[in-house]
């Protein structure tokens, strides 16, 4: 029954518009940091823009305003029933809870990966263009863009899921899981400016969801 739900989760998500203006608007951000001076995401350094450092580094720059998209997807999942008025008759049947709120969570947040996967896409497809120049552009390697999606990218994607998914269950609104987002971005800013002294590298690597400071810790000199 999980595995059902699931897949009609994924199938009413995709169905979205959300889903397919946040893919279109993630893939026009990242291409056009490929491909123009005009756009940057990140700092990159001097290094190739599809090394393995600018593609874990744009996907988690990427993965900061993915979270308006995660609300959208994954925490209204909460609410859907409720607001249809079909919740009465889906408790009235034979499926149980846990696969219920799981599948739709599964279900979410596997549109939600294929939203942030359309940043390596971009990524992928800017290098690709001809009037770049090819000593800025490094050989391609498949596994560099499939380690930043999902040994970066989707861990980063089910905590954050995982903590609106809870802020929506607990307020019952999709309103205030909104402002939870707002509020996650505002402290994640000025908590970064805070925690910019070395000797707090430690902790804020630890309780950075993002994982952009384990990261510059991990690749510092």
């Amino acid at each position: 029954m999980l595995r059902h739900i699931a897949v009609f989760e994924w199938r009413y998500q995709r169905k979205s518009p959300v889903f397919w203006v946040g893919c279109l608007l993630f893939f026009l951000l990242t291409f056009g940091a490929m491909t123009t001076d005009e756009i940057q995401i990140g700092s990159r350094g001097n290094v190739f823009t599809n090394s393995p450092y600018a593609i874990l580094q744009t996907l988690g720059v990427m993965s900061l305003f993915s979270i308006f998209v995660i609300v959208s997807l994954v925490a209204n999942v909460v609410l859907r029933d409720d607001e249809t008025g079909f919740a009465p008759i889906l408790y009235s049947t034979s499926v149980r809870k846990f696969s219920h709120l799981v599948g739709r969570f599964l279900g979410a947040n596997a549109a939600a990966l294929c939203v942030l996967a359309t940043v390596p896409l971009g990524i992928l497809l800017g290098t690709a263009m001809p009037w770049l120049d090819p000593e800025k552009v490094g050989p391609f390697r498949l596994s560099h863009y499939l380690y930043a999606l999902f040994a970066f990218g989707l861990p980063t994607l089910l905590i954050i899921s995982a903590g609106y998914f809870a802020l929506a269950t607990a307020t019952r609104s999709i309103m205030w899981t909104y402002v939870g987002a707002v509020a996650t971005l505002v402290l994640y800013i000025v908590m970064r400016g805070l925690l910019r002294d070395p000797q707090f590298d430690t902790i804020w690597a630890l309780t950075d969801p993002f994982c952009l400071s384990a990261l510059d810790i991990a690749t510092k000199y």
